[in-house]
């Protein structure tokens, strides 16, 4: 009944922000796909398709795609929206359903010869097929995104070929998957597995010798865990245990997962599973630990408190999906690392600040095999808790009179502002909650850093997407967060409202884009226009005064109106035979961009 009923909520609050988006847009679908992508965390920022691809008569889809060149990775993505859906109901999708919507992603591969005889050149979907026509034969894997505001209960993998493709993975992205990565990536620190009590065996592992002496930071064990106890606990923790891999785990069809699964399927070949395998890099910070007498450097690890597997996701979720088609799991063990750090909220600040590059280093140079998100790792850093402790002090000015009455939102971590939402009651306490915190208000990590991006001068950066944004806007101000020497740069109010200043004038240009109902490239044509907006004019733009008026002065509007046009004509211009998204995530373009239209622009105030 408590699991139903959050749901509900959840529905709830989530179609009320939609809808509020979807009147402006004049669409539910680019709305929908737009707030779902924010979870789905891809390498590629997807270019969203506007209008849509559709071909009822040959059953063909597809809402947004983005290609990784260096990976020869094509990501389609297919929309399914249903307006029945309701909190009363909870609408479901079969798997049959989402075979058929895949399929239809599918189709725009397998017929893109004749749909580039078919379709409007000037349309992205045209991009789309000629990206597909030219790169078709260094395509090895093709990822499809079937997403849907129905809820997929059976969650069985859905098998998709496509005939010269090595890897077709498809994956299903529906209301119920953003729910539990929102509720996985809450409150993760404070969880407490007891091996002894819940899965009747501890770990046994040997304590790594520390030749320095002095203060330690960490202890670090190896040794090795049952594949069993390993699928149990993930089995019952799921993705508070491992939650990338709500994200990265497709099915295993692909290179590791299906050699995994291989493997635990043969009788002899299980046995050597631990002789096969790299195994699992996990961190702790805490642990319940018993030192075995009979061996000098033998430990039973009986409990830890914030578990996270950091390298070793795929494995994990192999051999859990072994575990749960009844795969016999006896005698199959894995390598296990467990590094436990050694910091308490006792500590002094600069110790915090060592465990967080601790946790970002490890989780970083342990994975090998599967690329992990720095947003994810370094989420709590004491820039972002800076960032996120301002925004919850700091009230947004007013000048009539009247007290303030409003904050901006800093999400830390995905889904943040719904949950403080959701653990409100229901009418008056979260009333007064969205009056403190306006839904426009609300700013992720990957917001803040693509904005930051953009007005610093790299927008062929925040094309590529939030993930490798955000890295960009780490490393720019590592200052607040890392430790050189001994200086460390200070979060002030200043440094707060500039950024928020940054996020004002990002948006304002974003509304003025959508206004003008330019045909495509939206994002680009965003990110290029704040760049070219600070190169020409920046020093006449106090960033402090935006924050203090909360908006961009309309002065400005008829002057990023003929920017953005400007903008849009060159990328489709200077692209050439080049795919223009692809083109747009180059600094050469950014470069080509400043120094062919600067002198053009800079005369329109």
């Amino acid at each position: 009944m408590i699991e139903l009923r959050q749901r509900k909520e959840f529905l709830i609050d989530f179609m009320e922000e939609l809808e509020e988006k979807a009147i402006k847009a004049g669409s539910y679908q680019i709305p929908f796909l737009d707030k779902m992508l924010t979870f789905m965390d891809r390498p590629d920022e997807p270019e969203i398709l506007f209008p849509p691809y559709l071909d009822t008569s040959k059953n063909i889809a597809v809402n947004a795609y983005a290609y990784d060149e260096e990976n020869n990775t094509l990501d389609l993505y297919v929309v399914d929206y249903n307006f029945e859906q309701n909190e009363d109901d909870l609408l479901t999708i079969s798997m049959t359903a989402i075979s058929e919507i895949a399929n239809k992603a599918k189709r725009f591969i397998t017929n893109v010869q004749s749909l580039m005889e078919t379709i409007d050149q000037s349309l992205q979907s045209y991009d789309l097929a000629k990206l597909i026509s030219d790169h078709i034969e260094s395509i090895n894997e093709i990822n499809i995104f079937v997403v849907t505001n129905l809820y997929y209960t059976s969650n069985k993998p859905v098998e998709i070929s496509i005939s010269g493709i090595e890897t077709v993975n498809v994956q299903v992205w529906d209301i119920d998957r953003v729910q539990q990565l929102i509720t996985a990536e809450q409150g993760i620190e404070t969880d407490y597995i007891d091996f002894e009590r819940d899965y009747g065996e501890p770990l046994t592992m040997v304590l790594v010798p520390d030749p320095v002496s002095g203060v330690k930071n960490f202890d670090c064990y190896v040794g090795y865990i049952s594949a069993e106890l390993l699928a149990k606990a993930y089995d019952e923790w799921g993705q508070k245990l491992v939650e990338r891999n709500v994200r990265s785990f497709l099915q295993a069809r692909g290179g590791t997962n299906k050699g995994i699964r291989d493997t635990l399927k043969d009788p002899f070949q299980r046995k050597m599973f631990v002789a096969y395998n790299n195994g699992i890099s996990t961190v702790a910070r805490a642990a319940e630990i018993e030192k075995i007498d009979t061996a000098e450097n033998l430990y039973k690890i009986k409990g830890l408190s914030g578990w996270q597997i950091v390298n070793g996701g795929q494995t994990t979720a192999s051999i859990h999906q072994a575990y749960k088609d009844g795969i016999n799991l006896k005698d199959v063990f894995v390598q296990a690392k467990l590094t436990i750090l050694l910091v308490n909220e006792f500590t002094t600040q600069d110790q915090h600040l060592l465990e967080d590059e601790m946790v970002s280093r490890i989780s970083q140079y342990a994975n090998t095999q599967n690329k992990i998100n720095k947003s994810d790792l370094l989420a709590n850093t004491r820039f972002m808790s800076d960032l996120e402790k301002f925004s919850r002090n700091i009230w947004i000015p007013v000048f009539d009179g009247r007290k303030p009455e409003s904050k901006w939102y800093f999400e830390r971590a995905r889904g943040q502002y719904m949950v403080d939402i959701n653990r409100r009651k229901r009418g008056k306490e979260q009333t007064e909650f969205k009056k403190q915190y306006p839904k426009d208000k609300v700013l992720t990590k990957v917001d803040i850093a693509k904005y930051f991006m953009s007005w610093e001068g790299y927008p062929h950066t925040s094309s590529k997407g939030g993930e490798e944004a955000f890295n960009k806007f780490m490393d720019l101000n590592k200052s607040f967060w890392k430790t050189e020497g001994n200086s460390q740069s200070k979060m002030t109010l200043s440094v707060y409202q500039k950024l928020i200043g940054k996020a004002i004038i990002n948006k304002r240009v974003q509304e003025i884009v959508e206004e003008m109902k330019l045909r495509g490239y939206k994002a680009n044509v965003i990110y290029y226009t704040v760049a070219m907006l600070n190169h020409i004019y920046g020093d006449k733009i106090d960033l402090v005064e935006v924050w203090n008026a909360q908006s961009l002065s309309d002065k400005w509007d008829d002057v990023i109106r003929i920017i953005a046009d400007k903008t849009l004509a060159f990328l489709k211009d200077s692209a050439g035979d080049r795919n223009v998204t692809q083109w747009a995530k180059q600094e050469a373009c950014w470069v080509q961009y400043k120094e062919g239209c600067s002198k053009e622009l800079s005369n329109l105030i």
